[in-house]
């Protein structure tokens, strides 16, 4: 166990007792403010590994995050809205520069050429 794993378990190991004799689990909460005060819930067994095993998930099913504006969606839909697409004809106001007959200084090396033919 790493050192990380051994403080987490630590953690849970206090907050978690179980009574062999009474087969009962009181798990105790650090909650301790608000209108829903509880500090400790006694569970049965079966009941607590319920109650701690609810929140997994199926299995490949997909669990939604992030909703509203932080949302992957609404993101991406800022995103698109603040930078126009590639594709797109330039606005009235923009100049269009002509490159059809540029010529570059040199032409690279045969060598360096074949290379790039490789590896694209």
């Amino acid at each position: 166990m790493t050192g990380k794993d051994w403080k987490r378990w630590r953690s849970m190991s206090s907050a978690i007792r179980y009574n062999e004799q009474s087969g009962m689990v009181i798990y105790r909460s650090k909650m301790t403010y608000g209108k829903n005060r509880k500090n400790f819930r006694v569970f049965e067994a079966g009941e607590f590994v319920a109650a701690i095993t609810q929140h997994i998930p199926e299995k490949n099913h997909q669990l939604v995050r992030y909703y509203g504006w932080y949302s992957n969606r609404s993101r991406g839909g800022r995103l698109k809205a603040e930078r126009p697409d590639a594709g797109d004809m330039p606005s009235a106001g923009a100049a269009v520069i002509a490159v059809a007959d540029y010529e570059p200084r040199r032409m690279p090396s045969p060598k360096w050429r074949e290379c790039i033919k490789k590896v694209w």
